[in-house]
C-alpha cells in the first residue's frame, strides 16, 4: 500500500503527520466498523424453496482427513502473503516431512472441538487502496492476511460447500459459482438493454450497490441463513466458530495496531468468505421473487414464459420492471 506517514487525513477531516497518530486513526476506523451491531434485525420468516439433503448436509460434517488436509495444502498458493504466523505453504509444501503432522494436529483439533489453538484465528488487515491517491481512511479496502491454520481449516470447508451449493443458488446469481461468470449479469444486461431498445420497450433499471457488503453481514443472520437451507448442527457450529474468535491488526506501513475482536462481517481474504456471501444474497433472491410472486414488483417480459426482473453480481443488484 501507499506510504502514510508523510501525510494522510483522516475520516473526520484532520490532517495528520504523525506515524503513531495515523495508525490510531485506522485502527479506530476499522475497530468501529467491525464492531457489535444492535440488537433489533430482521429475521427470517418464510420457508426456503431450496434445501440440503439430509444426505448431502451429512456428508457436510464427515470427519476431516489427512488426504484432505494436505490436498488444501498442495492447493494453496505457495508465495501470497502470510498472516501474522508468518508462514507461506510454499514453506509447508517444502517440509512437509517435518511440519506435516503437526499442520494436521490443528486443523483437526479444530474439527473435533470446534475452536482453533491460542493465536491461530488472529489475521492482518492490509490495506488497499481503492484510488490513485487515497488519504482518507475509507478509501481503502480491507483484505485480511490469515494464517495457515485458520485458511487450511476454511479451504477445507469452503471446498466442501462449493460441491453443494449449486443446488441451492438460482440461476440469478453469477459470482463465485462453478460454471459462471460475474461477466454473465453484465453480459445478460447488456442484450437486454439492446432488446429493449429494438422493440421500443419502456423498462425501468435499477442498480443497488452494497457499501462495505462483507463486512456488514450479521452473523446471526448468517446461521439462520445455513440453518434454514438445511445445513446441520455440526457444520453451523464450524461456520460460527470461524469467525466468533476472530481478532485482527491494521496493517500501516508495514506496521501492525493493536489486536481488535471481530463482532460481524466476512473477511475478504477467507476462502470460505464468498461461498457464505452468496447464501446470504439468495435469501434476498429468495425473498425478492417472494414479492414478484404476490404480484408487489413485475418483470420484464421476453417471450413464452420468460422473463427477467433482477440479476445478483457479486456485492451488485440490478432490479428490472416494466
Amino acid at each position: 500500500m501507499s506510504k502514510l506517514d508523510r501525510f494522510f487525513v483522516s475520516e473526520d477531516g484532520i490532517w495528520c503527520t504523525n506515524p503513531n497518530k495515523v495508525k490510531e486513526a485506522f485502527f479506530k476506523h476499522f475497530e468501529a466498523r467491525f464492531k457489535k451491531p444492535v440488537n433489533h434485525r430482521l429475521k427470517i420468516n418464510f420457508l426456503f424453496s431450496k434445501r440440503l439433503s439430509d444426505v448431502q448436509a451429512s456428508d457436510l460434517e464427515r470427519r476431516v482427513s489427512r488426504d484432505e488436509i494436505r490436498l488444501v495444502v498442495w492447493n494453496c498458493g505457495e508465495n501470497k502473503s502470510p498472516g501474522p504466523d508468518g508462514y507461506s505453504f510454499k514453506f509447508f509444501r517444502k517440509y512437509w516431512n517435518l511440519v506435516g503432522s503437526d499442520l494436521c494436529d490443528a486443523a483437526e483439533h479444530f474439527f473435533e472441538t470446534g475452536s482453533f489453538p491460542n493465536g491461530c484465528n488472529s489475521s492482518f488487515v492490509a490495506l488497499i487502496p481503492k484510488i490513485m491517491d487515497a488519504k482518507f481512511v475509507n478509501d481503502f479496502w480491507p483484505i485480511s492476511l490469515i494464517g495457515s491454520v485458520y485458511k487450511v481449516v476454511t479451504k477445507v470447508l469452503a471446498n466442501r460447500l462449493a460441491l453443494v451449493i449449486l443446488d441451492l443458488i438460482s440461476d440469478t446469481q453469477s459470482a463465485f459459482v462453478a460454471n459462471r461468470q460475474i461477466l454473465d449479469g453484465p453480459f445478460i444486461l447488456n442484450e437486454l438493454l439492446h432488446w429493449c431498445k429494438r422493440k421500443k420497450k419502456q423498462v425501468m433499471f435499477f442498480k443497488v450497490y452494497f457499501a462495505k457488503a462483507y463486512d456488514s453481514v450479521r452473523w446471526d443472520y448468517l446461521l439462520d441463513v445455513l440453518e434454514a437451507f438445511g445445513f446441520g448442527n455440526i457444520w453451523c457450529k464450524w461456520i460460527s466458530r470461524t469467525f466468533s474468535s476472530a481478532k485482527a491488526s491494521v496493517l500501516v506501513n508495514g506496521s501492525p495496531t493493536i489486536e481488535f475482536p471481530f463482532h460481524c462481517g466476512l473477511k475478504q481474504g477467507d476462502p470460505l468468505s464468498p461461498y457464505l456471501f452468496i447464501l446470504i444474497m439468495e435469501s434476498l433472491n429468495m425473498s425478492f421473487t417472494r414479492a414478484i410472486d404476490e404480484g408487489v414488483f413485475k418483470g420484464v417480459h421476453l417471450h413464452g414464459s420468460t422473463s427477467i426482473s433482477h440479476l445478483f453480481y457479486a456485492d451488485d443488484v440490478m432490479f428490472i420492471g416494466e
